[in-house]
């Protein structure tokens, strides 16, 4: 049954009991007329002192009874009737309540569908465009790195991340200084994916649950198995192992940096020791593994 035509029944049961409610009060107004009546005939009984006034005191107090009774017997029938009422108001209303929590269970599994198919669909364009690039070594690249973060983190750390990278000489795609205006968001995103060396995640609470930055982070992986060696740089920001684990398993498998434990010039100095060229018997991979132990 539709919610439209629960709603319609709703609507009508209400209508019914308030004008059951409009005729069981005037039942009660027609009983205390009775009474009333029945009180002005009693006393007429008791000072009647002919016959003819005594039988039709008599009358009265009968008729007034008798209307009273009646009375009572229409309230009984209405109380009954708005009671059975009152309970198809209540089934319909649980029934209104369960359509609609299934309405937004489907209409909320509809949308999922639509994201993933979104994040598919882009993916899949990312990827087509990734494999148009050779496997070409780090000195074509454009960038040493590209940031990729959720706006609520500027403030408190990518934007000093930033800017710290820049003055130590790393060149650094961030989306403040890349994305102008009227610019399209996610072709300028794919292009500085493309044209980096390693990609810097900063992964958040924030991060996690936003639209763009699983975009980015679908277009990382994607660039990630294009590569000969790793290129993504994992960095833990006001979150723990659990709370990742949660959402991607692959990102808590990886060795990463964190904010609680180290500095911005520490991060800096492990992004500089990647950009140098390997030393005998030490590859990058160890280099920032040693870092960060």
């Amino acid at each position: 049954m539709s919610i439209n035509t629960i709603m319609s029944q709703i609507k009508r049961l209400e209508n019914d009991i308030a004008n059951l409610n409009k005729k069981l009060v005037k039942e009660q107004d027609n009983e205390a007329k009775a009474i009333d009546k029945i009180a002005k005939a009693q006393k007429r009984l008791m000072s009647a002192k002919t016959t003819t006034t005594l039988k039709s005191s008599q009358r009265d107090l009968q008729n007034a009874n008798n209307a009273q009774q009646k009375a009572k017997d229409e309230q009984a029938k209405l109380a009954k009737q708005i009671a059975g009422k009152a309970k198809s108001l209540s089934t319909k209303q649980s029934d209104l309540s369960k359509a609609q929590a299934k309405e937004r269970e489907s209409h909320q599994k509809e949308l999922e569908k639509l994201r993933k198919e979104s994040i598919t669909i882009q993916a899949a364009q990312v990827k087509a465009q990734l494999e148009d690039i050779n496997k070409s070594t780090f000195e074509e690249k454009e960038y040493d790195v590209f940031i990729s973060h959720a706006s609520e983190d500027k403030d408190s750390f990518v934007e000093p991340l930033a800017r710290a990278m820049q003055e130590a000489g790393i060149r650094t795609w961030y989306d403040s200084d890349q994305i102008a205006w009227g610019q399209s968001i996610r072709q300028t995103i794919d292009k500085g994916l493309i044209k980096s060396k390693f990609c810097m995640i900063i992964l958040s609470q924030n991060f996690l649950d936003k639209y763009w930055t699983n975009y980015e982070l679908n277009g990382i992986f994607q660039k990630d198995s294009n590569t000969l060696n790793s290129i993504i740089l994992p960095i833990w920001h006001n979150i723990t192992r659990d709370e990742i684990q949660k959402r991607n398993l692959m990102l808590t498998d990886m060795l990463a940096l964190n904010t609680s434990i180290h500095s911005t010039k520490e991060i800096v100095d492990a992004m500089l020791n990647l950009l140098t060229p390997v030393k005998e018997n030490v590859d990058l991979e160890e280099g920032l593994e040693e870092f960060s132990s």
